[in-house]
């Protein structure tokens, strides 16, 4: 059998629909409809029951999946195998992250990226708001996922993997707690919290008024802790209020487009075969 015979076989039984499974293999669905033909007339039975309303495996090739699937994934992590070594890409990928929810992308993205080259490892570490760009700087990681800007000189922006609306955080009895959205001129005068150290730049792009109150503190629990208690307001994601809820507190969405975007960086002279096999693996 040749691989994309194999291949056209386990993607319809996944998809159990012509069209798609067209699709996802970028073919035609004649092309699909010819390769399932040519291997029935090979085995001499029927591997999938089709009518005008669904396609459903047979007895014979439920078999042939159960049998064919775990062999074939032997073949694909033994030329996964193979390549990496034959290439130079084994070894311990570093990965950063900020926020929980770029975790919640970033570990299923790493999980598939060992399954693809089983010669590399992957470990995560949380990077602190207050020291964004000090782990790739001091080569702890090899690549971080951070909230942009970051107009770095030593840093390269790749792509974007998380992209949420900016919210207000302010503690519920707060006068802009009840409106439906507020606007960056309602921050006006207000005292709005940021985390220590972050670059003048970063905090012009998220709060681009002039008549305003920054204070900053050393991470993003002490901002939430100090609005809560009615010291102030801060910009955040969505992902606040779901993944790191507090009593009193409440998030108001920010009109005009306000984003957090959320990309891998790297230091520009820094980029081993490891890490850049991920980023491959990412963008592809």
């Amino acid at each position: 059998m040749e691989r994309q015979d194999i291949e056209v076989f386990l993607a319809l039984a996944e998809e159990l629909h012509f069209a798609r499974t067209a699709e996802r293999l970028h073919v035609s669905a004649a092309t699909v409809s010819q390769t399932i033909t040519k291997l029935e007339r090979r085995f001499g039975a029927p591997l999938f029951r089709r009518t005008t309303r669904r396609v459903e495996l047979t007895p014979l090739g439920r078999q042939f999946l159960d049998d064919l699937r775990p062999a074939y994934a032997q073949v694909q992590a033994a030329i996964a195998i193979a390549t990496a070594a034959g290439q130079g890409i084994t070894g311990r990928l570093e990965l950063g992250y900020m926020s929980a929810a770029v975790a919640q992308i970033v570990l299923p993205l790493a999980d598939a990226f060992r399954d693809r080259m089983p010669g590399c490892q992957v470990a995560i570490r949380e990077t602190a708001l207050a020291d964004l760009f000090g782990p790739l700087r001091r080569a702890e990681v090899d690549l971080s996922v951070l909230p942009l800007p970051a107009d770095e000189p030593d840093l390269t922006v790749g792509p974007v993997l998380l992209s949420e609306p900016a919210m207000l955080a302010v503690p519920r009895e707060h006068p802009l707690a009840c409106r439906p959205h507020v606007s960056h001129d309602d921050l006006a005068g207000e005292t709005v919290f940021f985390a220590d150290d972050l670059p003048g730049y970063w905090i012009d792009h998220h709060l681009p008024v002039r008549d305003r109150t920054i204070l900053t503190v050393p991470g993003f629990q002490e901002i939430l802790a100090y609005v809560t208690s009615g010291h102030g307001v801060a910009i955040v994601g969505t992902q606040t209020e779901r993944l790191y809820p507090r009593p009193g507190l409440t998030c108001v969405p920010i009109a005009g487009g306000t984003r957090f975007d959320y990309a891998l960086l790297w230091r520009t002279d820094r980029l081993n075969a490891v890490a850049d096999a991920f980023l491959s693996h990412v963008t592809n």
